[in-house]
């Protein structure tokens, strides 16, 4: 069963489509959502995370229709980092987890596993006031695996971070992806090029193009992205079967 299926789906705001997805499954791993600002990668996001309901058609997850009446379980199982996310300023980070972990009804040793897991021991006892943007990040972050989610959403994680607290950061997603399946968006093909497991390209609301890593190894995936972003469909299509027929000479 896959862990995301679409079923001619139209989201959008006030009863205007914004995106279009006919026909979409999305199963374990790492899958980044790749396109520019404005593209419909937010809106997809909200829909998967059950907070933005179709005008028309059905998002499931784990084979459930995340509103129907039956979808309370699997909603409260799914974790969203939004972008530009952060604590509450006048709260220390430990204090921040403990309000969370009893908002979610889960026990105090669940503070403790996140810090330990997100290294926060240095910070616990900081204001979110005096985080940096990393800092808070790593914090969000622990506070969704206090529900230990079943599927992690990211948008834009990694905005206004530094290189290096951004590369940390896309390492820890990469191995948070080896456990449960991870649906991240972004602008960025830097970000996602060592990481993910499935690339969907997204414009004007649509998805345009969709690979797997096996299906684009060896591709300039810089090349790639900027042909669909102009729309060469016929270019792409000759780069993925260039990189085929030299595989099997």
């Amino acid at each position: 069963m896959p862990i995301i299926e679409f079923e001619n789906v139209k989201l959008g705001y006030a009863g205007k489509p914004v995106l279009e997805v006919e026909s979409l499954s999305i199963d374990e791993g790492i899958t980044c959502l790749l396109g520019p600002n404005g593209a419909g990668k937010t809106t997809f996001l909200r829909g998967v995370a059950g907070i933005l309901k179709p005008i028309t058609g059905r998002i499931l997850v784990y084979g459930i229709d995340l509103f129907s009446p039956e979808a309370d379980e699997i909603r409260s199982k799914i974790g969203l980092l939004p972008e530009n996310s952060f604590p509450y300023p006048e709260m220390t980070v430990h204090e921040y987890l403990e309000y969370w972990a009893e908002f979610y009804g889960v026990p105090d040793s669940s503070v403790e596993k996140v810090i330990k897991m997100f290294d926060l021991e240095e910070i616990k006892d900081k204001l979110g006031s005096s985080l940096s943007q990393g800092q808070k990040r790593r914090v969000m972050l622990a506070r969704i695996f206090l529900i230990e989610p079943e599927l992690l959403i990211l948008d834009e994680p990694t905005a206004n971070l530094d290189p290096e607290v951004s590369y940390n950061l896309m390492n820890l997603i990469k191995r948070m992806g080896k456990d449960i399946p991870v649906i991240y968006s972004t602008h960025l093909l830097r970000e996602v090029e060592p990481i993910f497991d499935r690339l969907l390209f997204i414009k004007r609301g649509r998805i345009i193009a969709d690979y797997t890593r096996d299906e684009v190894e060896g591709v300039n995936l810089y090349e790639l992205y900027m042909k669909i972003s102009r729309g060469v469909e016929d270019d792409v299509e000759k780069s993925i079967h260039e990189k085929d027929a030299q595989v099997h000479v």
